[in-house]
């Protein structure tokens, strides 16, 4: 059975066209170097300084929650492992790389967009989230717009919250690694595509690895299965499940039939029910009797090792 959620549909054509109009009411900081989130630069050291340009200046505080947090200094890496004041959008990699690191106990909330890679074909935005780290979407995650590569990796434990759209690989080219959470509460899937309709010239691998959940929100049943452009894929490997609320079971598997959603490479069928999560529709690999043999044959050598 189909079931595509018109509003969230109807709503991705709308911000599709005014998304990209200057969305901050408040200013641009840029951090200067590589460093620690919480650090506001001197003007010659690591930092955050007001001036996009960063023009030497010595920094007065963090970026707050009007205020675009960008980071783009010549291939800079950033961390964060406390929470952090919220801003109104994170910028990784816009006009020149960077990249940002949210690590154990690390928290990060944007009122509106995380972009991953914007507005340059040299540049590249990298979002890397690790165990314990948290970053939260008010609105739009975004990876390699505006002609820019840039990639996202969810590793064990991380956790990406959404509240509307993911549009991934708009424009360039992006990889995304999930072996923690990516959870969108709103809105709905766009690879290659910034409005779950056209293509727009990009490309996404979705990787969702062992231990890995993509929960997304809503995926088009339109014509052509235009949630994920051609040349675009999501590839389900080991223990890793996308899940949608509600019967999507029909139409997941018209992406599975389309090469546009896979196991290990499309090596392996999916499993695609509403049996795993009640409530949910779950895509999944079962795995083969050849390696639960193996694991049962495991357990019992070790069941007879304890007992000797």
């Amino acid at each position: 059975m189909k079931r595509v959620r018109l509003a969230s549909t109807m709503a991705a054509l709308t911000l599709a066209v005014s998304v990209m109009v200057d969305q901050s009411s408040g200013a641009t900081f840029r951090y200067r170097l590589s460093g620690n989130w919480t650090t506001i630069t001197d003007g010659n050291g690591p930092g955050w300084g007001l001036n996009p340009n960063n023009d030497g200046s010595p920094g007065a505080s963090l970026p707050g929650s009007s205020d675009d947090a960008r980071i783009n200094w010549g291939g800079n890496t950033v961390t964060i492992d406390s929470a952090v004041p919220t801003v109104n959008n994170v910028q990784i990699g816009v006009d020149e790389s960077g990249t940002l690191v949210v690590d154990n106990g690390g928290e990060i909330s944007a009122n509106l967009d995380v972009l991953a890679g914007n507005n340059n074909p040299n540049a590249k935005g990298d979002l890397v989230v690790n165990g314990g780290g948290t970053v939260n979407v008010g609105r739009i995650l975004w990876s390699a717009q505006s002609g820019s590569d840039g990639d996202i990796t969810v590793n064990s434990g991380g956790q990406v919250n959404v509240a509307s759209h993911l549009w991934l690989g708009v424009t360039g080219t992006s990889t995304i690694d999930i072996s923690g959470t990516i959870n969108q509460t709103g809105g709905i899937l766009g690879l290659g595509t910034n409005d779950a309709s056209s293509a727009t010239g990009g490309t996404a691998t979705v990787n969702i690895l062992d231990g890995g959940l993509l929960a997304l929100n809503n995926i088009s049943g339109a014509a052509g299965l235009p949630s994920i452009q051609a040349g675009s894929i999501i590839d389900i490997t080991g223990s890793g499940e996308l899940t949608l609320p509600d019967d999507f079971v029909g139409l997941l598997g018209e992406y599975e039939a389309a090469g546009k959603l896979v196991g290990n490479g499309g090596s392996t069928p999916l499993t695609i029910d509403l049996v795993k999560n009640p409530g949910f529709t779950t895509a999944y690999i079962i795995p083969e009797p050849a390696a639960l043999l193996l694991l049962g044959l495991g357990l019992g050598g070790l069941m007879i090792g304890r007992r000797r």
